[in-house]
């Protein structure tokens, strides 16, 4: 793995951009029948995914050029966990695909539908249109889904929850190496964590603690602008054999190797790995001595 470098950060953001504008060219996401969506409800969720991961792509770039695109990283999450779930549903014999995610896709519905309804009360969901009648139906069919997906669960054989988790799924393609690398990453970025607090909190020998330094979101930005654009390219490969059926149109053919030029730039650039050398005041000759007795310019928790 090349040495990633902090100068590479504006010109790979440009790269990126240049390959995503150039992707939308050749392949253009447009709308489905209902016939087709409904047949094999894969299709929709490929529709989606893609659509999803080239618009966080999207946002990446303009996060990046604002100065805030150490919060791109917060998109990695959803990305790796739509890749695992395409790499085992992709393979389901087509009915279990279709029920199992239909199931899924009804249940979350419904659960979020019932947590309003908790929260909000029946008063206001009145108002909301939502009937007494309709409301009860929805808690009794989310009785009959989860039995559903507890049968899923007892022929798959994922050990807890309802669902399973991403790590089984993981488990299910070998991924299970990609898994744990980068949901340390995701997780973080996504919930709260102690030791995202601490990372982000960097010291010099005079006392004085800064947090989310320029260096820092330059470096988080790198590797969100170097994951995401190879979780899109791997999803989309998990999700070939349903792009005709997808909604995913061919554009202009003239295009593809302006395409592929595109991405062998972004190529080039060197891989951005997870943790930085300096979190852990390291450098190319390792841990340096602290000068004077005082300790070094880094993290608080060193």
């Amino acid at each position: 793995m090349a040495v990633f470098e902090d100068g590479d950060v504006e010109a790979r953001l440009l790269a990126v951009e240049a390959w995503i504008a150039a992707g939308k060219q050749v392949i253009v996401i447009g709308d489905l029948s209902w016939e087709t969506a409904l047949t094999d409800v894969r299709r929709m969720a490929v529709n989606y995914i893609l659509r999803r991961q080239l618009e966080a792509l999207d946002a990446t770039v303009v996060l990046a050029k604002a100065g805030l695109g150490h919060l791109a990283v917060g998109f990695v999450r959803p990305a790796l966990d739509e890749l695992l779930w395409m790499l085992w549903v992709k393979d389901l014999p087509q009915q279990h695909a279709q029920e199992l995610l239909t199931a899924m896709g009804r249940s979350d519905g419904i659960r979020s539908l019932m947590a309003q309804r908790v929260y909000v009360g029946d008063a206001v969901m009145q108002e909301l249109w939502y009937p007494v009648a309709f409301r009860d139906a929805q808690k009794k069919q989310q009785t009959l889904l989860e039995g559903v997906l507890q049968g899923f669960r007892k022929q798959y054989g994922w050990q807890r929850g309802v669902l399973p988790s991403a790590s089984w799924v993981a488990k299910q393609s070998g991924h299970e190496d990609l898994y744990d690398y980068l949901h340390a990453a995701a997780s973080r970025a996504l919930h709260f964590s102690m030791g995202e607090v601490l990372r982000h909190f960097w010291g010099d020998p005079h006392g004085k603690l800064g947090a989310l330094k320029p260096e820092f979101r330059e470096y988080r930005a790198s590797f969100a602008l170097y994951q995401l654009p190879k979780l899109f390219i791997d999803t989309a490969s998990a999700c070939a054999d349903f792009f005709e059926d997808a909604g995913l149109l061919s554009g202009d053919e003239a295009l593809l190797e302006p395409y592929f030029a595109a991405g062998r730039i972004v190529a080039q650039f060197a891989a951005v790995p997870l943790v930085d050398a300096n979190e852990w005041n390291l450098s190319p000759s390792g841990r340096q001595p602290w000068p004077d007795g005082n300790p070094p310019a880094g993290r608080l928790d060193y």
